[in-house]
């Protein structure tokens, strides 16, 4: 047995009757209970603010603030298709940044720097497509993957021209605002990470920190959203949690702007690759226009 985790179950005083290392953690079992010990992290702070916030979705903690390990309780999970998960998970964010928010005082500074930072970043997806157009014109004959992607640059650089006149306008609301709202973000989005037994738990809480919510948003929306419309995800989530117009259109336009399309030799996989993304960017489209003046 690791050293480390033999003084961990001696000081908590447990009986194992059987351990098992699974991926970075060990499953120890007593007769009784089983618990799941994760070595060289601590959690002990944030476990013990979302109680404090009633936030319930969370395995039992039996470490203390002075260990360097987490000493959670074992949840048997039942497994569950990915859709409904998907959503459960999104309904669980809204209660976590629902719970755990706070308002914040307005940095112009950052909020300027953030601004800089999409505007570039539309500028130089901008610069990016029209070079790969331009390249594209030069074809005489051309793959599947520069053909669908020829017949939908007008949706990449809709899509572009709207963000940008879009964020000026939320810059110029933000520039007004004497505040704005920040919260927990469990900031790991796996769904490994969403148990379901009895109720649900989220677990794996090493990465969280305060910031926007729009920033797991974002992540959670781009990574599943194959599963879950646009129109559905906002329904999920502002049924618990009620997003501001300037935090959902911001949202909105995180989440249309497009990704680089980082070609590869094999004009199959290209074909794949352009097809992903524009359909994401189809998805997103109508309801950027629905943008609130």
């Amino acid at each position: 047995m690791n050293n480390e985790l033999h003084n961990i179950i001696k000081k908590l005083k447990i009986h194992p009757v059987a351990y098992q290392k699974i991926k970075s953690v060990f499953l120890v079992k007593e007769k009784d209970n089983s618990y799941i010990i994760k070595l060289n992290t601590n959690n002990y702070d944030i476990y013990k603010y979302l109680i404090s916030k009633n936030f319930t979705f969370i395995p039992s903690n039996y470490s203390d603030s002075n260990d360097n390990f987490d000493v959670l309780e074992y949840i048997k999970e039942t497994k569950m298709d990915d859709i409904p998960k998907i959503n459960d998970f999104l309904k669980i964010l809204s209660i976590l940044h629902l719970k755990t928010s706070y308002m914040r005082e307005i940095d112009l500074d950052e909020i300027k720097e953030n601004y800089e930072t999409l505007i570039n970043e539309i500028h130089e997806l901008r610069v990016y497509y029209h070079k790969i157009n331009d390249s594209i014109d030069k074809e005489l004959f051309l793959s599947p993957a520069n053909y669908l992607l020829v017949r939908n640059i007008t949706l990449i650089y809709s899509i572009l021209n709207i963000s940008e006149k879009n964020l000026n306008k939320i810059f110029d609301k933000l520039k007004k605002e004497k505040s704005i709202k920040v919260c927990l973000l469990h900031n790991n989005l796996s769904l490994d990470h969403l148990l379901t037994s009895d109720k649900e738990y989220l677990i794996s809480w090493d990465k969280s920190y305060f910031d926007s919510p729009i920033i797991e948003l974002e992540n959670f929306y781009r990574k599943y959203y194959h599963f879950v419309t646009i129109n559905d995800f906002f329904g999920i989530y502002e049924a618990v949690n009620k997003l501001t117009d300037i935090e959902k259109n911001l949202l909105l336009i995180k989440i249309s702007i497009p990704r680089k399309i980082e070609f590869t030799d094999n004009n199959y996989n290209n074909t794949v690759i352009v097809n992903k993304e524009i359909n994401y960017l189809k998805d997103v489209y109508d309801m950027l226009v629905l943008f609130k003046e």
